[in-house]
C-alpha cells in the first residue's frame, strides 16, 4: 500500500513547458492530445482509450471580456487620494515588476501602480460584491 503513495506520475517536461508558453486553447484539449503530450498519469493510461475523442472543455470566465479601450477606461484612469494618505501594503517582487510594466507601457508612465491597484480593487469589489458578502457572511462569527 506505501507503494502506491510512492509512485509519482510520469510528467512530460517538453509539453509542460509547451503549454506554459502557448497556453490553453479556447476550446480545450483533446483526450488524444492529453495522453500523447504526457498529461495524463500512467494510471490512466492502462485504462481502455475511447474510441470517439472527446473535447475537454474549459469552465466559463466568470466575467466578461473587455476590448483594449474598456480596459485602459476601466483601470487607466487617476484618482483623486494619494498612496502617501493610505496604508502601506507589502507586493511580491515578481508582481511589482508586472505592475510596474503595464503601468509604464499601457498608461504610457502617466499612472501610479497605486491608481492602477485603486482601480483594480474598485473594479474586483464592484464585480465579486455578491460572491465576497456571500462568503464573509458564511465565515463571519459573532464575538459575543
Amino acid at each position: 500500500m506505501n507503494e502506491e503513495f510512492k509512485k509519482k506520475p510520469r510528467i512530460d517536461e517538453e509539453a509542460m513547458m509547451a503549454l506554459m508558453v502557448d497556453g490553453v486553447r479556447p476550446k480545450g484539449f483533446t483526450e488524444a492530445e492529453l495522453n500523447a503530450s504526457g498529461i495524463r498519469d500512467e494510471q490512466e493510461e492502462t485504462k481502455e482509450k475511447p474510441k470517439k475523442q472527446k473535447r475537454v472543455k474549459k469552465a466559463p470566465p466568470l466575467t466578461k471580456e473587455y476590448d483594449i479601450t474598456e480596459y485602459e477606461e476601466l483601470f487607466c484612469k487617476d484618482v483623486k487620494s494619494t498612496a502617501r494618505h493610505g496604508k502601506s501594503v507589502y507586493i511580491d517582487p515578481k508582481h511589482h515588476k508586472i505592475l510596474s510594466r503595464i503601468v509604464q507601457v499601457i498608461a504610457d508612465d502617466k499612472l501610479t501602480i497605486y491608481a492602477y491597484l485603486y482601480n483594480l480593487l474598485e473594479h474586483h469589489f464592484t464585480e465579486f460584491e455578491q460572491q465576497i458578502t456571500t462568503s464573509f457572511n458564511e465565515k463571519n462569527r459573532p464575538i459575543f
